[in-house]
């Protein structure tokens, strides 16, 4: 997906909520270099410095996904493996989702995409991506797992591939209101 957008392997990419999932990993062993991870979790951030020590440029952040400490407009994609499902089964988790997306939108350059992937379903993901401080043009894919036995039949993924309109960072300024 990320090559039918026409994004190449020099992009600076951000991996929201990165636990210690092999997804970052393989993405740098497929040659993009330029990959910054953040979690909220010290733990799972020291064990993923560790684990990947020999992948130069790509680096782990403690960081709250809420309150990035990132300049505007700094990266090309975005990626969310299940970060937003994680904060929908939360406290508060309108706010936190309200607030994570304004943070995603700030740092993501116009222009740029922002990829989720979700077990969430379009009904339930849509909502969020269309609040009135956001501007996202959403596109949204399936995909459906090849399953081993009868109980993973109906397991399926959602992409949402967000592509941030310019201007988005101004509106958000105007109708944020959380």
């Amino acid at each position: 997906l990320i090559d039918q957008i026409g994004l190449n392997q020099s992009i600076k990419v951000l991996n929201l909520g990165c636990g210690n999932a092999e997804f970052s990993e393989d993405m740098y062993d497929d040659g993009y270099k330029n990959i910054i991870n953040i979690d909220i979790a010290s733990n799972v951030i020291d064990q993923m410095k560790a684990r990947n020590k020999s992948r130069k440029n790509m680096t782990f952040e403690v960081m709250d996904v809420r309150d990035m400490k990132f300049e505007d407009n700094s990266f090309d994609l975005i990626i969310d493996k299940s970060t937003i499902d994680a904060l929908l089964c939360g406290e508060n988790s309108y706010i936190n989702v309200a607030k994570m997306l304004k943070e995603t939108q700030r740092v993501l350059k116009d222009d740029g995409y922002y990829m989720i992937i979700s077990y969430g379903k379009p009904e339930n993901r849509v909502n969020h991506l269309e609040r009135a401080h956001l501007d996202f043009e959403v596109s949204i894919y399936t995909i459906k797992k090849d399953f081993e036995d009868e109980k993973d039949l109906n397991k399926v993924h959602y992409v949402y591939l967000c592509k941030k309109r310019p201007n988005a960072n101004d509106k958000s300024d105007k109708n944020f209101d959380f």
